[in-house]
């Protein structure tokens, strides 16, 4: 079959050329680059999200711990030697003994005899597995012999990633904030507890990502006496004196 050569320049026409291929592909992959590069904006700004908001979570769970922790502390002058407020300062990493009655809600009481709620709390940071630090809170009963079963002590991490966790006194006679406290027979009026996560430009770097601070008012008087309660009073003795009273 004979084509005229207006023929051949029509048919032509009607096919891309190699350069129009290669510029319709050019489109095409600035295309995708540009919807992979949205789209990984998004997951990493998710992430990012997820995690702040995660930390944020984390430090205030740990600092109501705290809070609970120094809120129920108790010092009984009688038998002082079992109830010592030992603090450790060492520079952003601190750490605190104290004994406390702790509150039902505290972490971890869910699984101990709930009347071994006086307790030897324990607050400190340790070296974790992923080479930062970890902040943990450790209480075990108190005149109760350790290594008995269901006497362990009870640990459990509050904050991972800990950067700064540093405990500060109001010392009582020059009313200064001290990161010593030498009395330990007896507590300080206020703590002032400050908790940072994570770090800003690096692992390396000095300024935490997440900081928060807080004043902590504690029941800064001794109790008189001996540690104890009210009496035990069989149920049949508490019926027989409830109808003696009675007219």
């Amino acid at each position: 079959m004979n084509f005229t050569r207006s023929q051949v320049q029509a048919r032509s026409k009607e096919a891309f050329t190699i350069l129009e291929i290669m510029i319709a592909l050019f489109i095409f992959a600035l295309v995708l680059t540009a919807i992979y590069s949205i789209w990984h904006g998004i997951m990493k700004g998710t992430a990012s999200g997820l995690k702040a908001a995660a930390e944020v979570q984390r430090s205030r769970v740990a600092m109501r711990t705290i809070e609970q922790a120094f809120l129920s502390a108790r010092v009984f002058n009688e038998n002082i030697k079992y109830y010592y407020f030992i603090a450790d300062s060492r520079g952003e990493q601190s750490a605190i003994s104290m004994t406390c009655r702790l509150p039902s809600d505290f972490l971890g009481m869910g699984f101990i005899d709930p009347n071994l709620r006086m307790r030897r709390v324990d607050i400190y940071t340790r070296p974790g597995s992923d080479g930062t630090d970890e902040l943990v809170v450790s209480h075990i009963p108190l005149l109760v012999e350790t290594n008995a079963a269901g006497n362990e002590p009870y640990s459990i991490v509050l904050a991972r990633d800990v950067s700064r966790f540093e405990l500060e006194y109001l010392e009582p006679r020059k009313n200064e904030w001290v990161t010593e406290w030498a009395y330990t027979n007896m507590l300080p009026k206020l703590v002032r507890v400050t908790l940072g996560l994570g770090k800003l430009g690096g692992r390396y770097s000095g300024q935490s990502q997440d900081l928060v601070s807080r004043i902590i008012a504690v029941p800064a008087q001794n109790i008189i006496g001996l540690q104890g309660g009210p009496p035990f009073i069989p149920p049949a003795l508490q019926q027989q004196q409830q109808q003696q009273m009675r007219p």
